[in-house]
C-alpha cells in the first residue's frame, strides 16, 4: 500500500465531499458521520462528477441521473454488483490519507 495525505481532520464535515488526485487517479473523499471514504470521482453510469454529488441516509447520489451508492462500500443500491472502485482510507495523526490502488470487490477483479 502505498498511501498519499490529500487532507486534514477538520477540513471536511460530515456529507462534505471533496475532489483529490492521487497518482493520477481522480478520487472524491467524503465524510459520513467520523468516518472518511473515498471512491472513483466519475459514475459509471453516464460520467458524472460525484464531487458535485451528495450523502444522504448512508447513500453517495450521483448529481447527474441519481444514481445511488452505498457510501462504505460503493455498491449500487438496487444492484449490488454494480460498484464503484473505491479507496482506502485512514488517519494518521490529523493526516487524512488515501491508498490509490482501488479495493477488490464481490467478483474479486477491481471495478
Amino acid at each position: 500500500m502505498s498511501f498519499h495525505t490529500v487532507a486534514q481532520v477538520g477540513e471536511l464535515q460530515p456529507g462534505d465531499i471533496i475532489p483529490v488526485a492521487v497518482d493520477g487517479a481522480q478520487i472524491i473523499l467524503y465524510r459520513m458521520e467520523d468516518s472518511y471514504y473515498a471512491t472513483q470521482r466519475q459514475c459509471i453510469h453516464q460520467g458524472g462528477d460525484l464531487a458535485d454529488g451528495l450523502i444522504s441516509r448512508g447513500l453517495l447520489i450521483c448529481p447527474y441521473h441519481g444514481w445511488q451508492f452505498h457510501a462504505d462500500t460503493g455498491a449500487h443500491e438496487l444492484s449490488p454488483m454494480t460498484c464503484l472502485k473505491t479507496y482506502e482510507v485512514r488517519v494518521v495523526g490529523t493526516d487524512i490519507q488515501i491508498d490509490p490502488t482501488p479495493r477488490l470487490h464481490y467478483t474479486g477483479e477491481p471495478t
